[in-house]
């Protein structure tokens, strides 16, 4: 279980670190449109329900290591 997380969580950083090495200006662009259309609010929440997630994933892994 924990290879697989390993394995997303690096595939997402190699795949999002590769678009912004090949096309900086372009995803600046992307980034900044798709900002305007986001209220504060909905940030707010989806960081909350981020860090949330994030929490509870790092305990369970947390847990598996001390077993």
């Amino acid at each position: 279980m924990g290879a697989i997380v390993l394995v997303a969580i690096g595939g997402f950083m190699l795949l999002e670190g590769l678009m912004w090495a090949i096309a900086p200006t372009a995803m600046r662009s992307a980034y900044n449109q798709m900002m305007r259309q986001v209220s504060d609010r909905d940030l707010h929440i989806g960081g909350a329900i981020s860090v949330f997630i994030g929490t509870c994933l790092f305990a369970f892994g947390a847990k598996l290591i001390l077993q």
